[in-house]
């Protein structure tokens, strides 16, 4: 999982917010407690006490030192119990009176031992999916709300059967969800309107986001306009850093853009690029390999055809069939 440095500190600021209501929880509890037990207030006062003891210590030497340390720890432990036994005597917890982190592993720091704690790397993975929600609607786009029952289960005028292809385009994805890593395969989804494109794309994206890797989602027209304004100077949105950089690329009807000189080199320099990097893409779109090549040239199709899965969708638009129903 790549580390995105906005959704870490994100992440961060909340939990040492935990951290902070945490101890600060504690505090109040312990103030209430001194102000309902005399015993308890004086208990806090000895250990104050004896921490201040423990500083003087230090300037002795030898045997005196010892004693001293022996007979502040002694004090120490004394006015302890007596906190536990007041409270024990008044019904409340052991612990009534220490934070209570939500991960007890790094006591709501984010660290074990100088390794990211798990809480944090959830924090993140929560933050990375609620981002890509922000931005598309993705309950609506699960796999368990994708039905095979919309494809025809009779073989047409190609000889396929789409209901059977679309079966193993389906569980493909499932299982490339599943396995999702920054090595996973490029894919390529091409097929008419309203067959599916979009919804398995984007239930690959909501799967990999709550893994907490990063998902970059967008149609091609959107984001070779995010580049074009970066380039030339109309905007400073970071675009191409994240396009590139992402952990999973997801690039939604592609040729359905204004075809220019600009979005050609784009394109080509987006494929070109994370191939180099060995990032995975998803593009879906309407044309067929030959009209890839005649739209972006024959070096983009090469590079597509030999590098990634292709997925020829195939039956009737979908959305047409559901507003017949």
């Amino acid at each position: 999982m790549s580390v995105n440095k906005e959704i870490y500190l994100r992440a961060k600021n909340e939990i040492d917010r935990r951290r902070e209501e945490a101890q600060l929880s504690a505090f109040e509890r312990r103030e209430e407690c001194k102000r309902r037990f005399p015993e308890i207030a004086q208990s806090y006062k000895i250990m104050a006490d004896t921490a201040c003891e423990c500083v003087k210590a230090m300037a002795l030497s030898g045997g005196k030192a010892q004693d001293f340390i022996d007979e502040i720890s002694k004090k120490n432990l004394e006015a302890q119990q007596v906190i536990a036994e007041t409270l024990k005597k008044a019904g409340l917890p052991e612990d009534y009176l220490k934070e209570k982190y939500s991960c007890n592993e790094c006591k709501d720091s984010g660290f074990v031992e100088g390794k990211m704690c798990t809480c944090l790397k959830n924090a993140m993975k929560q933050l990375t999916y609620n981002s890509l929600c922000d931005k598309v609607p993705l309950e609506k786009y699960r796999f368990d709300k994708f039905s095979l029952e919309y494809y025809p289960d009779s073989v047409n005028e190609d000889g396929i059967v789409p209901r059977k292809r679309m079966k193993n385009f389906f569980d493909y994805c499932v299982n490339y969800a599943d396995d999702f890593s920054s090595k996973s395969a490029n894919i390529l989804m091409t097929g008419e309107t309203g067959l599916g494109k979009t919804h398995l794309s984007l239930a690959i994206a909501g799967q990999a986001a709550k893994k907490g890797y990063s998902v970059v989602y967008g149609s091609a027209q959107n984001l070779l306009s995010s580049l074009e304004s970066e380039k030339f100077g109309r905007s400073q949105t970071g675009a191409e850093q994240a396009i590139q950089e992402c952990d999973l690329l997801i690039i939604d009807d592609l040729g359905a853009e204004f075809s220019t000189q600009f979005t050609v080199s784009a394109v080509y320099n987006i494929i070109n690029t994370r191939l180099m990097m060995s990032k995975p893409t998803i593009i879906s779109t309407n044309m067929s390999m030959y009209e890839i090549e005649e739209k972006y040239t024959q070096r983009i199709a090469s590079r597509i055809l030999g590098n990634y899965i292709l997925m020829e969708f195939t039956g009737r638009d979908i959305r047409v069939q559901k507003k017949k129903q």
